[in-house]
């Protein structure tokens, strides 16, 4: 079974979260999760006025964070100079559509778990073991809210079996490494779709990524560990580009979509929160081309100095089926195609 399903596709680059305290923020990810900073900049201009629809003269604080400079999974905190940002995500549930959690791989999730709890990041239920379909494996997994209400996820690759999805992801780690804390970059992130197929579209033909897991997920232990409603059916594609890291767990509400809380109206600066994705692609003309055959609007096209990477060729878009802010900018080098 091969590791990689896409290997020209694109995994997440950074997820742009942005700050109440930046300060408080960068210590947990930094000190407890383990990922390495670049220095502190100033982001300013019209250019990232323009990306983030704010006012003249707006600015932020911004660090980017890696684990020992691997180009996926990373994170970009951002402190908003403007004060009157909310949160974006209120409830401490999955119940919810748009962006929704960051996962790290951990050696112990039940030590893991402990040991953020005493920095006053307590589980919503303890570690739980899915089952999934024949030839994936088992996980164990435990969710809370991180720093800005953002949700984090545990992992813990429970299977060794080299013939299963988790057991391919397990030696893998285990051949990389984890960062000094025991953790990883982040290993998936969480959309929550209207309409999975129409986002699993997009993914595919613009970022080439590939369909790693499908499965529908229902079982009450599971819905329990969502906190989703009982007897809630979920269909979930786990998409991946070139790496095994910075996955998508594209999900659909199948059966309470009506109970759901839509983020996505939140999710734009200064509010406090999961605002974007981004991703970076070799071709930029490539998915332009792409984004035009599906009809995707670009909400801003800029070459512009993205803090920690530099200057970057940059499109804005929100990603059909979900809505979700996504990034999509040329590696190093190739601003103009």
């Amino acid at each position: 079974m091969a590791e990689i399903v896409a290997p020209q596709g694109s995994p997440l680059g950074f997820a742009v979260l942005s700050c109440r305290d930046l300060d408080r923020t960068l210590a947990f990810y930094r000190d407890l999760i383990g990922l390495d900073p670049h220095p502190e900049e100033r982001w300013a201009g019209a250019a990232f006025e323009r990306v983030f629809g704010l006012v003249p003269g707006a600015a932020a604080r911004a660090v980017l964070l890696d684990a020992a400079g691997d180009p996926v999974g990373r994170t970009l905190l951002l402190q908003f100079d403007d004060p009157s940002g909310v949160a974006i995500m209120q409830e401490s549930h999955s119940r919810v559509l748009g962006m929704s959690n960051l996962n790290f791989y951990v050696r112990d999730a039940v030590a893991a778990s402990n040991q953020l709890a005493k920095h006053g990041f307590p589980p919503w239920t303890p570690p739980t073991r899915h089952s999934f379909e024949s030839g994936v494996g088992n996980p164990v997994e435990v969710l809370f809210d991180g720093p800005d209400g953002v949700s984090i996820n545990l992992v813990e690759l429970a299977s060794v079996d080299p013939a299963t999805r988790v057991g391919q992801m397990r030696g893998y780690v285990e051949r990389r490494g984890f960062t000094r804390t025991g953790f990883t970059p982040v290993v998936t992130t969480s959309i929550i779709c209207r309409d999975l197929e129409r986002s699993r579209e997009f993914y595919e033909r613009v970022l080439r990524m590939g369909v790693l897991i499908d499965d529908e997920l229902s079982a009450p232990h599971v819905n329990e560990f969502l906190r989703l409603p009982v007897g809630a059916r979920t269909r979930i594609k786990f998409m991946q580009g070139n790496h095994m890291f910075g996955k998508l767990a594209l999900s659909e509400p199948l059966n309470y979509l009506d109970q759901c809380v839509d983020l996505v109206s939140r999710a734009h600066a200064p509010n406090i929160g999961y605002l974007a994705q981004g991703f970076e692609v070799d071709d930029i003309g490539y998915v332009d081309a792409a984004l035009a055959s599906l009809g995707v609007d670009v909400e801003a096209a800029e070459t512009l100095h993205l803090p920690g990477l530099g200057a970057r060729a940059l499109r804005v878009v929100r990603a059909p089926g979900s809505g979700a802010v996504q990034w999509l900018c040329s590696r190093s080098g190739s601003l103009t195609r």
